[in-house]
């Protein structure tokens, strides 16, 4: 199989180097893979940056200029469409992960084609890794996870199987996130018109659950990132905005059923059990 990474950045710095570098460690046995950098208009020297560490990838590099219109959707339409290869699988740059990875996203692929799967992001603590550590020593083995997935939580409460959830759209997080690319591109790719924070990727998983694809969650195809603190209140303001979008775009009860997470994600509101609020999400989808 061949797979084909996509990997949007803007300004992501050290970050990117230690992502490459997951990457280059893969361990993908006869499978072909490529690694398509899409840079989102950076002025901080990130075609530098890969100039310097691409040994051992094949690398295709996109720059974008930055406009009004650049972002997280256009910049992996971009990728997706440059991709050569069968599987596409979308990572975030600031995102580290073991060398089985990739393998375990082509595992489930190969057995099945008409799939979406996601697998889990953990957080470790605060303080990034200097790529010249990560380059050097930094192993996997002994690191804690200082906050779990949510899904992980979610899915415990709901009975352990994504595809069986009215809204397993929800959880198709694009930072490990893996489809065929015959299926996005059937889809349409990514709304562009979905700006700044939030459920641009729900909203492809929305489209691609109802083209028939099914869901899994894989618990260990995991990679990390550091903890860089919780919702703000303009990560808020793009989730309320895009939630208008979504609910107008696809105006199920399904969908409408997301409002109840406006609250659990308002910074000014503290909420008991916000993963009880995504629990009481899919049951309201299901009613």
């Amino acid at each position: 199989m061949r797979v084909s990474v996509v990997l949007p950045c803007y300004n992501a710095g050290a970050a990117l180097g230690r992502c490459l570098t997951a990457l280059r460690r893969q361990e993908l046995g006869g499978h072909t893979l490529e690694v398509v950098v899409v840079d989102d208009g950076s002025d901080d020297g990130t075609r530098s940056l890969i100039g310097t560490i691409d040994e051992g990838l094949r690398l295709v590099y996109v720059h974008k200029p930055r406009t009004a219109a650049s972002g997280r959707s256009a910049a992996r339409n971009t990728g997706i469409g440059r991709a050569s290869g069968d599987l596409v699988v979308m990572i975030d740059p600031d995102h580290v992960f073991p060398p089985d990875l990739l393998a375990r996203h082509v595992h489930h692929h190969e057995r099945r084609p008409d799939l979406v799967l996601t697998g889990p992001r953990h957080r470790l603590g605060d303080g990034e890794l200097p790529l010249e550590a990560f380059l050097r020593d930094w192993s996997f083995a002994g690191q804690p996870a200082a906050v779990r997935d949510i899904r992980v939580w979610v899915l415990d409460r709901l009975g352990g199987d994504l595809d069986a959830l009215e809204t397993c759209w929800l959880y198709a997080f694009s930072c490990n996130l893996s489809v065929r690319r015959e299926h996005l591109l059937a889809v349409g790719g990514f709304d562009e018109g979905f700006t700044g924070w939030g459920l641009e990727d729900s909203e492809l998983g929305y489209r691609l659950r109802r083209h028939g694809l099914a869901f899994a969650f894989d618990p260990e195809a995991v990679l990390y990132t550091w903890e860089r603190g919780g919702m703000t209140a303009r990560r808020y303001a793009d989730w309320r905005r895009n939630l208008a979008r979504f609910t107008a775009k696809h105006p199920g009860p399904d969908v409408a059923a997301l409002r109840l997470l406006d609250d659990t994600l308002n910074p000014d509101v503290t909420v008991a059990d916000g993963i009880g609020r995504y629990v009481d999400v899919e049951r309201a989808a299901r009613s």
